[in-house]
């Protein structure tokens, strides 16, 4: 995976790819649609400013430390949440800022309010939220919000929310069923697919081989797909590259040949976010080699 956002944005420079991705296309459709976030990030990729970059980061913090609404469209609430959060720190490490104020207070944020065996749900002051979307209800199983949070604090040293959450998921991984989204498994590979121990790479392993079952029968959401790519290819298993073009035929597929953003099944309104991580999963593809640049 490419050091810095740069390294990213210079492998798109106008490239066309038998996959139907068109880069040009979608740098058009950002332009069009302009969105303060996502034409910070771009600008960040672009010319490394990080101050820039945290001026408008910095404002969906909320007063707890985690992130609020706006960031996450479907949550407009002031309070920061443990969901928005995993967006916010998704940001933070694709675009390797792992130090500064505001990533102690998202740490600070996390210590608060992890929970007795080492994972997060929702917050209660987010729950109560009449706007609180459903899908912030908590689940049986915390192994999505928790794999997330922990494996994202340990690339900025919170190793031991890491181990905590670790120990959680080794207890309960073979209780759960299998799951209706393919969210769990890409983030169990994100807490342990990096992990040397071999119980650990079992889990992961598990997880991969969940995973490519789920994408070979069911589609991941556009949206989803940078997530999962940002993530595979940090791992070393050799399932991955073939995982990865599968995802790079979805991201293609999703582009709308009329105005090239990205369709999502999330909404309309997250559709200028799928387009700049669509645009993000395929350099990093790019740069592992599984793109033809010849146009």
């Amino acid at each position: 995976m490419p050091r810095t956002p740069y390294d990213y944005y210079e492998c798109l420079d106008s490239v066309k790819h038998p996959h139907r991705f068109d880069t040009e296309a979608a740098y058009q459709f950002l332009a069009d649609h302009p969105d303060p976030l996502n034409d910070a990030r771009l600008a960040h990729w672009q010319n490394m400013d990080n101050e820039a970059f945290w001026r408008v980061l910095r404002q969906y913090q909320g007063a707890n430390g985690g992130f609020k609404g706006g960031l996450d469209p479907d949550y407009t609430g002031d309070v920061g949440s443990i969901h928005t959060t995993i967006e916010a720190m998704r940001i933070m490490i694709a675009h390797q800022q792992l130090s500064g104020p505001e990533i102690t207070r998202t740490l600070e944020f996390l210590h608060n309010t992890v929970l007795p065996d080492g994972t997060w749900q929702e917050i209660p002051e987010v729950l109560s939220n009449p706007k609180c979307p459903a899908w912030y209800q908590p689940a049986q199983f915390r192994i999505y919000e928790s794999s997330c949070l922990a494996g994202y604090a340990l690339d900025m040293g919170a190793v031991d929310l890491w181990t905590n959450a670790v120990r959680y998921v080794r207890q309960t991984w073979m209780q759960m069923p299998y799951a209706e989204t393919a969210h769990p498994y890409w983030a169990v590979l994100l807490l342990l697919g990096r992990s040397t121990t071999s119980s650990e790479r079992s889990i992961a392993l598990d997880a991969l081989d969940n995973l490519g079952t789920f994408v070979r029968r069911h589609k991941v959401d556009a949206y989803d797909c940078s997530a999962v790519v940002e993530i595979l290819s940090t791992l070393d298993f050799p399932e991955v590259d073939d995982l990865l073009v599968r995802i790079l035929d979805m991201l293609g597929a999703a582009q709308d040949p009329e105005d090239g953003g990205i369709r999502t099944e999330y909404g309309e309104n997250l559709r200028n976010t799928a387009t700049f991580n669509a645009l993000m999963a395929y350099a990093i593809l790019m740069q592992r080699g599984l793109v033809d640049n010849q146009e």
